[in-house]
């Protein structure tokens, strides 16, 4: 029976056992549809990667990312783990300084930066696709019910509860306080029913009142129950529409651009720091990036 390899590594942290894990397969054009798929099961983690020759001719890698019940065409932590993996462990070979890859995604090729110090890669910071900015969702009771909430603890201030998408639909749901993100105790039946009326069931909730004085917004994932096997810790693509969002609704100021620091992961014990940096061109949002470092936890074999 064949074997391949794969790594494991922490991503969106700078010590093991934070962040988010990731499983990284450097060789996977043997690899069928079928058999990506089982491994996804069996590394039973919220994303696995599977690193392919790529079909665009500008591309330096081809990325596809597996959940444990789908294929994604787009995702923050898989594409900064798998690049910070494939980097420090020497089968991408960059040197230091800033070095610029092109990573081939189901959205298309995106621009990734490696930064590289003494040998040891400090940073991974992605671009993601300029944001695309739903109607506003007026029903806060159903949200609420879906987060296990009352309705007055959303919307603080008026904000919105609206889909943005800079890759793969998010629904964000604004929270009075970090109380109420902490007390969120998701519905199953109403995050179903929230999911069908938005047309997307990535669910992802923040408040601007958070733990550490240095971040900007603290967040959770708030629904897991067909995506990942258990609450995401650091979900890049989210980090990237928020970013997004917060410039859109002029909570925060791009003049012509802002970076701003996501906490996520605190309440299962998987801390968590997402950079995320917004740039506007004439009031819109043209360019958001997101990125973090990472820890290489190891790597083994599997029979396939």
């Amino acid at each position: 029976m064949a074997t391949t390899s794969y790594l494991r590594v922490d991503v969106f942290c700078d010590r093991p056992f934070g962040g988010n894990p990731l499983a990284v397969f450097p060789e996977a054009d043997d690899l069928g549809d079928d058999t990506m798929r089982l491994l996804a099961r069996e590394m039973n983690l919220s994303e696995t990667v599977f690193c392919l020759t790529p079909t665009a001719p500008q591309a330096d890698t081809r990325l596809r990312i597996f959940t444990v019940d789908r294929e994604v065409p787009m995702a923050g932590h898989p594409t900064v783990g798998t690049i910070f993996a494939l980097c420090e462990s020497g089968i991408l070979d960059v040197g230091d300084g800033e070095t610029v890859l092109q990573a081939e995604l189901g959205v298309g090729v995106l621009p990734v930066v490696v930064r590289k110090r003494d040998g040891v890669v400090e940073s991974v910071t992605m671009t993601q696709r300029a944001p695309r900015f739903g109607e506003p969702f007026g029903d806060v009771e159903l949200a609420a019910r879906a987060l296990g909430l009352r309705a007055d603890q959303l919307c603080p201030g008026e904000l919105p509860i609206r889909v943005v998408d800079t890759g793969i639909p998010w629904l964000l749901i604004p929270c009075e306080d970090l109380r109420a993100v902490q007390r969120i105790d998701p519905v199953a039946s109403a995050c179903r029913q929230l999911a069908e009326r938005t047309g997307t069931d990535l669910i992802h909730a923040f408040t601007q009142d958070v733990v550490d004085h240095s971040s900007s917004v603290h967040t959770r994932h708030v629904w897991f129950g067909t995506v990942t096997p258990s609450e995401d810790p650091a979900t890049g693509s989210a980090a990237g529409c928020l970013g997004s969002y917060l410039v859109h609704e002029q909570v925060l100021l791009a003049a012509p651009d802002v970076e701003l620091t996501v906490e996520q992961g605190l309440e299962i014990g998987r801390p968590s720091r997402i950079r995320v940096r917004v740039a506007t061109s004439k009031g819109r949002v043209n360019e958001v990036q997101v990125g973090g470092t990472a820890v290489l936890m190891g790597g083994g074999e599997i029979r396939v």
